[in-house]
């Protein structure tokens, strides 16, 4: 059995996107480690939380720096192999744009709606484990932000 046990994303600096994922999406610190895997070598990695998400934020070698930006941010969705972006799930799409906002995001991608008119779902699987929570119907609205390493999340209102 293979059972998903985090996703990372990588930073410049650890202890401001902690400060950041706590404020704007109230996630919680697990613990903060400082490896070094050599003598010349030393990045620092810290564990958030929320519900049965479980991040990992970890230093980035200077070269890794991307930020995203309004022209640039679908491009990055489906331009590149590997985790894109962030998806988190809000109930009240303004409530969560102005947190995300006071927490120094920039907003990259105006809200839109998803209605029948522009979103099409064909599902395939006829039972899934309870446990496991999926979008079952499209979300009302979405929004996209850059967080502060130029990370894309995108939060969609359910």
């Amino acid at each position: 059995m293979i059972k998903m046990d985090h996703v990372s994303i990588t930073v410049h600096n650890v202890d401001r996107s902690i400060k950041f994922y706590s404020e704007a999406l109230g996630m919680k610190l697990l613990r903060v480690s400082v490896l070094n895997p050599s003598p010349e070598t030393k990045y620092k990695n810290a564990y958030m939380y929320s519900g049965s998400l479980t991040l990992e934020i970890i230093t980035a070698v200077e070269s890794a720096e991307q930020v995203a930006s309004a022209q640039s941010w679908q491009q990055t969705l489906r331009g590149r192999m590997g985790i894109t972006h962030l998806g988190v799930r809000v109930s009240d799409l303004d409530a969560a744009i102005k947190k995300l906002e006071a927490a120094g995001a920039k907003m990259i991608g105006k809200p839109f709606a998803i209605n029948r008119d522009n979103f099409k779902n064909t599902y395939v699987a006829k039972r899934m484990d309870r446990r496991i929570s999926y979008v079952k119907r499209p979300g009302k609205r979405i929004a996209v932000f850059s967080g502060p390493d130029g990370e894309i999340i995108e939060l969609a209102e359910r």
